[in-house]
């Protein structure tokens, strides 16, 4: 069994943060060695609040985690991305990754947080690699910066626009809640496309699991696994995938 959440932004004042914690003591707890619980990233929200302080807050969700008997994995999102740089000791209770594949059921499942997908589809001539570099800076000035360092950091990458360039605008909205970002359908449309294979390196008929946008779904070999915070229409989702198949659930306690 793999059981994949994502998006919860802990540290996030519309964050379900009861819920998740719930879910974990009744859906996580009686998972077992041979199982696995994957954070498809943004679990932590680090680009609103002090990183220390929101990890102090959320001592109980670290414990919880670590009562587990599942094989735990944490993919880094965009508002945690800077979990990648720390130095964790080889014994710690889970792994931290950028992506992760595992197979069940005899099928290749590839576990994403997504804001990949957002830049290939709405963000060009921005990198990944230079949205990764903006990501460690949010991550690390919170609050009332992010505006300047939006502003250094576009002078710094030397990204240059067109008076009036929608591109502008639509990097601009980097900071702004999923659910009010326009054009999020083409990142759905993107992931569902076979050409997704080329850009992400995926193998042909692997099947793709992925966050970020606050839109859960099952579509044939792509998945999104939501979100647990109010702004969300649909909220407190998750996958589970058993012997191949893959189903998206609602918690409700």
């Amino acid at each position: 069994m793999i059981v994949v959440v994502s998006d919860v932004h802990l540290g996030y004042r519309n964050s379900n943060r009861q819920l998740f914690l719930k879910f974990l003591e009744e859906i996580c707890k009686p998972l077992g060695p041979d199982d696995h619980l994957i954070l498809l990233g943004d679990i932590l929200d680090f680009w609103r609040r002090n990183n220390v302080l929101v990890a102090i807050e959320n001592e109980i969700i670290f414990k919880t985690l670590e009562s587990l008997n599942s094989n735990i994995h944490y993919i880094i999102g965009n508002h945690d991305y800077t979990l990648i740089t720390l130095k964790l000791p080889e014994n710690q209770y889970f792994n931290v990754s950028k992506t992760l594949r595992l197979k069940d059921g005899g099928t290749t499942y590839n576990f994403i947080h997504g804001y990949q997908l957002e830049v290939l589809a709405l963000l060009e001539p921005l990198t990944v690699e230079e949205y990764e570099s903006i990501c460690i800076s949010l991550c690390q000035r919170t609050g009332d910066f992010i505006g300047d360092i939006l502003s250094v950091l576009w002078d710094t990458l030397h990204l240059s626009f067109k008076k009036g360039d929608r591109r502008q605008k639509a990097i601009s909205s980097i900071t702004e809640v999923p659910e009010s970002r326009r054009d999020m359908h083409r990142v759905e449309q993107l992931a569902k496309s076979s050409v997704k294979d080329l850009f992400l390196g995926l193998e042909r008929g692997a099947r793709l699991i992925f966050g970020h946008t606050h839109r859960p779904f099952v579509d044939g070999n792509v998945a999104n696994s939501g979100s647990w915070v109010s702004d969300a229409t649909v909220q407190n989702t998750y996958l589970t995938i058993d012997d191949g198949n893959m189903e998206l659930k609602v918690y409700k306690p």
